[in-house]
């Protein structure tokens, strides 16, 4: 009963932190998502949504103007918010917890939310507007199926 309740204690502990629990719904893809690509269908919604940021006049945080650019500056990238660890990837396709962009537009800091190894990564994504629950489902998806 005691390893019990330490296990529990210790979950709570992890979540309030803002490290993933094994368990968050969030972090876990579906054992089949829907068809998402980039040049598909999830190009649009960056031009649409990120490329007031990033653009071709935005080198430091990458440029998102068309599929070719998107994943060149995206899949399998170190992220800016790696620290030491090294590890954080941008985006790292069959994974949430590990992608920076995936957790930035989960909310980021903003909601508690942190690299799998404490990264901090500041605000969600987009900055200005908002993503609505089919987006984020297609950004979800497309990484969760390899994000090609």
């Amino acid at each position: 009963m005691k390893k019990l309740i330490l296990g529990i204690a210790g979950a709570a502990a992890l979540s309030a932190c803002g490290m993933p629990t094994p368990t968050d719904p969030d972090l876990a893809c579906d054992p089949t998502p829907a068809s998402a690509t980039l040049a598909a269908n999830v190009q649009a919604l960056f031009t649409a949504k990120c490329s007031e940021c990033h653009s071709a006049m935005s080198s430091t945080y990458g440029d998102y103007s068309s599929a070719e650019k998107t994943a060149a500056a995206t899949v399998n990238q170190k992220s800016l918010f790696a620290g030491t660890a090294g590890t954080l990837k941008v985006v790292e396709p069959n994974s949430l917890s590990n992608s920076s962009l995936w957790l930035k537009v989960l909310g980021g800091e903003m909601v508690g939310r942190t690299g799998p190894k404490g990264e901090r990564l500041y605000s969600r994504m987009p900055q200005t507007g908002t993503l609505s629950t089919e987006e984020k489902k297609l950004i979800k998806d497309w990484i969760c199926s390899g994000a090609k």
